[in-house]
């Protein structure tokens, strides 16, 4: 905008507004134009978040067994009802389990079986009593208790299905969460849970196939 030179000596009265010119509602239009495109154009660029990835043990050697085949036997049926949970996990535990086996045992034998049994493998809800009043208004706590349970049993059967030898495992974990959080925070919670609970077993049973069952790994 452009300003006539100030002369003390006389005053220079006040044009009435003309409105915005032609040009100057182009270059307007241009720039509102070239804001709505780079808004967009950041909002585009945002990441969207990322949930969960796949629990895997691939990248811990495997256990090369004197059997011919290895498989997998899941006997957990979950409820899918209150006070079970384990179905709203990311990876439950008995999927996450099976992953376990399946990279972390391999048959490198001629004859045999090595059998994986999932017998339970639950996660349990409570509600946790909450601070009342104005200081609950205030205050940030769990708001539920999860229990989880993974029991299974790895077995080396014959070829006639004689069970040769077997070692039992279980892991367990109780953890306190706010779950009245956005959906992907409770994802992210119950999935550190499910690695936990995992990290677990897989010591417990590693150490079996180092001792209990060391005659059947090559």
């Amino acid at each position: 905008m452009t300003t006539s030179p100030f002369h003390p000596t006389r005053l220079h009265p006040m044009r009435p507004h003309a409105g915005v010119g032609p040009t100057r509602r182009r270059v307007l239009g241009l720039a509102a134009g070239l804001a709505a495109a780079g808004l967009l154009a950041g909002c585009a660029s945002e990441p969207l978040p990322e949930g969960p990835k796949p629990i895997r043990f691939d990248d811990k050697p495997k256990f090369r067994l004197n059997v011919a085949r290895v498989q997998l036997l899941d006997n957990y049926q979950p409820p899918r009802k209150a006070p079970n949970v384990e179905h709203l996990f990311p990876t439950s535990p008995a999927r996450a389990a099976g992953d376990w086996a399946r990279d972390r045992l391999e048959a490198a034998g001629v004859s045999g079986t090595a059998r994986l049994v999932i017998r339970d493998a639950s996660v349990i809800e409570k509600p946790l009593p909450q601070t009342g009043g104005i200081r609950g208004t205030f205050t940030q706590e769990p708001t539920d208790e999860y229990a989880a349970t993974l029991i299974a049993t790895l077995e080396i059967l014959s070829e006639t299905g004689e069970r040769q030898a077997y070692v039992d495992v279980e892991s367990r974990l109780v953890r306190a969460i706010d779950a009245s959080g956005s959906p992907l925070a409770r994802e992210v919670a119950f999935d550190r849970m499910t690695r936990d609970l995992l990290a677990g077993f897989d010591q417990r049973l590693s150490e079996n196939l180092n001792t209990t069952l060391k005659d059947y790994v090559l």
